[in-house]
């Protein structure tokens, strides 16, 4: 899938897919057992009212997130569409940077400024309207860390 024409001057490249699950301890027999991929850290983001597995798929990365409250964004979602593929995260070089371009390109943000994400990335979400329905999220990650 290719970015948006407003997210292209900013993308670095894909920084992992998210899957909305139930329950991480449930679902992740089916990636790492089933699957072979590899975990790579679970973390609770109390911002974002969710617990994150990561698992890797050789490079790439698949985030499993499960609410931690039924006031989760994603207890909402889970709701209304059951499990499945939540969003696209985009890793970016600079989030308040690539904020300031959407903005200027009149594309919808849920955040207009950075949020805590997991793993020490600051991340901020853009709207699905404004993005043919796919909600995505841009990530920077913490400085020193390469690009995956």
């Amino acid at each position: 899938m290719k970015a948006p024409q407003a997210l292209q001057e900013i993308v670095i490249g894909l920084d992992h897919v998210a899957i909305a699950v139930r329950s991480i301890a449930k679902s992740r027999g089916l990636y790492e057992a089933g699957l072979g991929l590899t975990p790579a850290g679970e973390e609770h983001v109390p911002g974002q009212k969710v617990n994150v597995l990561m698992v890797m798929a050789g490079s790439q990365r698949i985030e499993l997130v499960e609410p931690s409250s039924a006031d989760s964004p994603i207890s909402g979602f889970l709701e209304k569409r059951g499990e499945g593929i939540h969003h696209l995260a985009w890793q970016v070089a600079d989030l308040e940077r690539s904020l300031a371009h959407l903005k200027d390109q009149g594309v919808q943000l849920i955040h207009e400024t950075a949020q805590d994400g997991a793993h020490g990335t600051r991340v901020a979400f853009v709207h699905p309207r404004s993005t043919g329905g796919v909600l995505m999220e841009l990530v920077e990650l913490p400085a020193g860390e390469a690009a995956h």
